[in-house]
C-alpha cells in the first residue's frame, strides 16, 4: 500500500540507479587511466585530451538535449540517450590507443548529457516542492554512489578477468535499466498506478499553464546566464577528481592499483551525505521556518566549505588529504543539489530542460578549459597549483549568482510559490 501511494518515490529511486550507472560507466576509464596510460603509453596531455573529447560531446549534448527534452519529453529522451552511452560504454573494451579511447569517450558524453537534464527535469515533474530538496540529492546522489563504487568494482574487475571486462559490464547495466524504465514512466498526469490523492500532490504544486516562452526569452533572462557562469566556474571541481583522482594518488601519493581501488571512494561517501544534508536542510528551513532563500543560504554554507582543496594539496597526511577532499565534494554536492532544485523552481516549466541544458553548456566548458589547463600545468607544475585555484571558485560562483540573480525590483532568490 505505501508503494501505490507513494510512486513518485519509486520514480526518484529508479532515476537514482541510472545516475549509478551512469557515473560507473563515466568513472571506469578513471580508475583505469594509470594502467591503460603504461599499457598504450600515454602522456598526461594526452589523456587530458581523452578527457576533453569527452567534456565537448558532453557540452554540445546539454547545448540540444535540454531544449529536446522538453519538446519529446523524458521518456524517449532518456531511452535513446542511454541506448547511445550504454552501447559507447562497451566500445571501450576495443580500444587500443588513446584516440580509440577519444573517440568512445566522445560518443560517451554525447549520451551521458541528457542524463541530468532529463532526470532533474522528471524531478521537477514528479515531486511536491517542499520535498523537491531531498528528491533532487537523491537523484544527483546516484553520481556520486556510482563514483563510491566505481573504484573497488573496477579495480577488482581489472585484477580478476581484465580491464576490458569493466567496460563491458558497466555498459551491459545501462541497457538492462531501459526494461523497468521504458515498461513503467509516464508523466504524472497519465500515470495509470498512481492514486487519486497522490497526483493531486504533485500537480497541485505545478503551474496551471505553460509559459509558452520561445528560446529567446530564456536567453534574455539574466537568471539563466547566473546558472550557466555559476556551472561553469564550479563544475570543474567534480570533474577534477572523477578524472584526475587515481592519476593523483597514483602519482603524487604513490598509491598502488588495489589501494586506490580501496580509498578512492571515500570521499565520494562524503558527497553522498553533503547532497543528502544540503538538500533535506534546504526542504526543512522552506517547510519549517518559511525561508524563500533557503536554497540560497545552503549555497552559501556550501562555498565557505571549498577552501578546504587548499590543504589537501598542501599536507603531508594522506589521511588528511583525503579527508579534505571528501569535504570538497560533500560541499560540492550540497551546492549542486540547491542549484539544480533552484533552477526547477525559478523557471517555467517548460523551460526548465532548456535552461538546464543551457547550464550544462557552461559545466562542460568550464570542464574542458579546465582540464586541458590542468593537463599542462600538471605536467610542467605538479598538482599544488590546481587545488589551489579549485578552493575558490564556489565563493566566485556564488559572487556571480549573488549579482546576477538581482532583478530590477530587487528580488533575490525568493522561491516561487
Amino acid at each position: 500500500m505505501f508503494l501505490r501511494s507513494h510512486i513518485r518515490w519509486f520514480v526518484v529511486a529508479l532515476l537514482f540507479v541510472l545516475q549509478v550507472i551512469n557515473y560507473l560507466d563515466r568513472q571506469t576509464l578513471s580508475v583505469m587511466a594509470p594502467v591503460l596510460r603504461e599499457q598504450m603509453h600515454f602522456s598526461p596531455q594526452q589523456y587530458s585530451y581523452v578527457v576533453t573529447a569527452f567534456l565537448a560531446a558532453y557540452t554540445f549534448g546539454f547545448a540540444a538535449s535540454g531544449r529536446l527534452i522538453d519538446r519529446i519529453g523524458v521518456k524517449a529522451g532518456m531511452t535513446a540517450a542511454v541506448m547511445l552511452w550504454s552501447v559507447s560504454g562497451i566500445l571501450h573494451a576495443f580500444a587500443t590507443d588513446w584516440r580509440h579511447l577519444a573517440a568512445c569517450r566522445f560518443l560517451l558524453g554525447l549520451g551521458e548529457s541528457t542524463g541530468p537534464v532529463g532526470g532533474a527535469k522528471a524531478i521537477g515533474e514528479w515531486t511536491p516542492q517542499r520535498e523537491r530538496g531531498l528528491s533532487m540529492a537523491i537523484f544527483s546522489n546516484g553520481m556520486v554512489t556510482g563514483a563510491i563504487l566505481a573504484p573497488p568494482f573496477v579495480a577488482w574487475m581489472s585484477l580478476r578477468f581484465g580491464w576490458r571486462s569493466a567496460f563491458v559490464l558497466t555498459g551491459i547495466a545501462g541497457l538492462l535499466w531501459l526494461v523497468p524504465w521504458n515498461r513503467f514512466y509516464h508523466v504524472p498526469e497519465k500515470h495509470p498506478a498512481l492514486t487519486a490523492g497522490e497526483r493531486e500532490l504533485i500537480l497541485s504544486a505545478k503551474p496551471k499553464t505553460e509559459s509558452n516562452a520561445g528560446f529567446s526569452v530564456v536567453l534574455r533572462n539574466p537568471k539563466t546566464y547566473a546558472v550557466v557562469l555559476a556551472r561553469l566556474l564550479t563544475d570543474p571541481v567534480p570533474y577534477f577528481f572523477t578524472f584526475w583522482l587515481p592519476e593523483y594518488l597514483r602519482t603524487s601519493r604513490h598509491f598502488s592499483l588495489a589501494l586506490i581501488g580501496m580509498v578512492a571512494w571515500i570521499p565520494y561517501l562524503a558527497a553522498d551525505v553533503g547532497g543528502l544534508s544540503g538538500g533535506a536542510v534546504s526542504d526543512w528551513l522552506l517547510r519549517r521556518k518559511g525561508l524563500n532563500d533557503a536554497r540560497f543560504r545552503l549555497l552559501l554554507a556550501a562555498a565557505c566549505l571549498t577552501p578546504a582543496a587548499a590543504i589537501a594539496v598542501r599536507t603531508s597526511s594522506a589521511v588528511a588529504a583525503i579527508a579534505c577532499i571528501g569535504i570538497v565534494l560533500a560541499a560540492h554536492s550540497c551546492w549542486t543539489v540547491n542549484l539544480q532544485t533552484w533552477m526547477t523552481e525559478k523557471f517555467p516549466r517548460d523551460q526548465v530542460g532548456t535552461v538546464l541544458g543551457l547550464s550544462g553548456v557552461g559545466s562542460g566548458v568550464g570542464g574542458m578549459i579546465a582540464t586541458l589547463i590542468t593537463g599542462e600545468v600538471v605536467a610542467r607544475f605538479g598538482y599544488v597549483p590546481v587545488f589551489t585555484t579549485l578552493a575558490g571558485v564556489h565563493l566566485a560562483g556564488f559572487a556571480v549568482l549573488w549579482l546576477l540573480n538581482t532583478s530590477k525590483t530587487g528580488e533575490r532568490f525568493d522561491v516561487a510559490a
